[in-house]
């Protein structure tokens, strides 16, 4: 999964699960001429377990739509998001979503599954494993583990400029042991990717719509 996807999946699931089940995808409802492929396995998103599938089918998307409206019938949110339509199913068990879209003669999408967390990731503190300053919030954590490497994405607000926030992110980086291996500036934005053994972080600041607010995206990978 690419980071403008994983981007797209933090801002989709802004929402509290309250559900105290657990489902697989055996749960989730498919059409028959689906061509699903696995797209996250192994995922906790604000420490929630979620897993991801995607699509493809020759049916137009209103009948993908009509097709899940019909199986969460009177349990369903629609929406759009940007260029996706979404529908959204939530249980007493888990959340289950799809996003789709048309492209050429077919449609495509995710379908998105997300369990409860178990009582350790309760506990767990949002942002533990890279560097959040005292004054930041976090407002997504995405950690990921396949068979090579593991994976972290977080996004974090903090009540600082651009140049505030980078210059506690070099004091603090060079305190931890990271070593600096690339860095680029703009006018809205920033990077610094640092590595320390076999982990790479890169941190990237973004200027939100009010001058005095930072967005900070750290995505950290295990090699």
């Amino acid at each position: 999964m690419n980071k403008r996807d994983l981007l797209l999946l933090l801002t989709v699931f802004a929402m509290p699960l309250v559900a105290r089940g657990e489902c697989d995808f055996d749960d989730f409802p498919t059409m028959d001429d689906m061509q699903l492929t696995t797209v996250a396995e192994a995922m906790q998103w604000n420490n929630m377990p979620m897993s991801v599938k995607g699509f493809r089918t020759d049916a137009a998307l209103q009948t993908v739509l009509a097709f899940y409206q019909e199986r969460w019938a009177g349990a369903e949110d629609i929406t759009t998001f940007g260029a996706w339509q979404q529908v959204l199913h939530l249980n007493e068990d888990c959340m289950m979503m799809v996003q789709a879209r048309t492209v050429g003669s077919q449609t495509t999408g995710r379908l998105m599954l997300v369990n409860p967390p178990a009582d350790e990731q309760v506990r767990r503190v949002l942002g533990a494993g890279v560097p959040v300053p005292p004054d930041a919030v976090v407002v997504t954590d995405m950690q990921s583990q396949d068979a090579h490497r593991d994976g972290q994405l977080v996004m974090l607000l903090h009540p600082d400029s651009i140049a505030g926030a980078v210059s506690w992110y070099q004091t603090e980086m060079v305190r931890s042991g990271w070593q600096l291996s690339r860095r680029a500036f703009s006018q809205n934005n920033a990077t610094l990717i640092y590595s320390k053994g076999l982990e790479q972080l890169s941190v990237v600041f973004l200027r939100t719509a009010a001058d005095d607010q930072t967005q900070i995206l750290l995505n950290r990978v295990d090699h």
